[in-house]
């Protein structure tokens, strides 16, 4: 009996230490990549609600400065907006340290800190490869790990099709998506671009579209 007591105990226990790590393991890949963040590879990398009425796609290039204010007045766009809009991120480089700063952001993103390297990169852009590197160790990477993907090209693949999809879907140059429909201003205020999501929710709202 008390040998059937004690192989019952440990079973629990064991049950129940399975289950703990189990929900810390979950815990700390969702803390890694963010409450309202996804990704789903070939499909840009998301931030905000998915069923958010309003979705942004933005095609970016971080050595284009237009862009970059541009992101900054979607970010502060989301903090106004958190139950409607949802930002899809895409590749869109045009140089080659601009590609090579987007397979960082990739090779970021495979260690659940890609929009910590993109907010990163909003703040301050690298200008060079060891000033990318240093971003990356700034997060708190695994150096190793990333330095070879970034120096075996392991996402140029990756971020090439990304902006060959792009060319595809008939983007021509960096831009602004909201609903589908591009945002012309270059690169426009806050107050522009909550004007045009306001009347993009009116839009949906007359159609009877949550």
């Amino acid at each position: 009996m008390r040998i059937k007591q004690y192989i019952a105990i440990v079973m629990a226990v064991t049950i129940v230490t399975l289950a703990i790590g189990f929900l810390l393991w979950n815990s700390e890949e969702q803390q890694a990549l963010g409450p309202g963040y996804s990704h789903t590879p070939g499909e840009g990398w998301c931030r905000g609600r998915n069923d958010a009425p309003v979705t942004i796609d933005a095609f970016i290039d971080f050595e284009c400065h237009i862009c970059i204010d541009k992101e900054h007045l979607v970010m502060q766009a989301l903090d106004m907006y958190p139950q409607e809009i949802k930002l899809i991120y895409h590749h869109y480089p045009s140089s080659d340290f601009s590609h090579k700063l987007t397979e960082g952001l990739e090779a970021a993103g495979e260690q659940g800190k890609f929009w910590q390297m993109h907010d990163r990169f909003l703040e301050d852009v690298p200008d060079d490869i060891s000033d990318l590197k240093a971003a990356a160790e700034g997060l708190g990477l695994d150096m190793q790990k990333f330095n070879e993907a970034l120096d075996n090209g392991k996402f140029a693949e990756t971020v090439q099709l990304a902006k060959q999809e792009a060319i595809s879907r008939g983007v021509e140059q960096v831009s602004l998506f909201i609903n589908g429909i591009e945002y012309q201003k270059y690169p426009g205020t806050l107050v522009d671009l909550c004007h045009e999501i306001d009347e993009e929710l009116e839009r949906l709202a007359a159609n009877g579209s949550n």
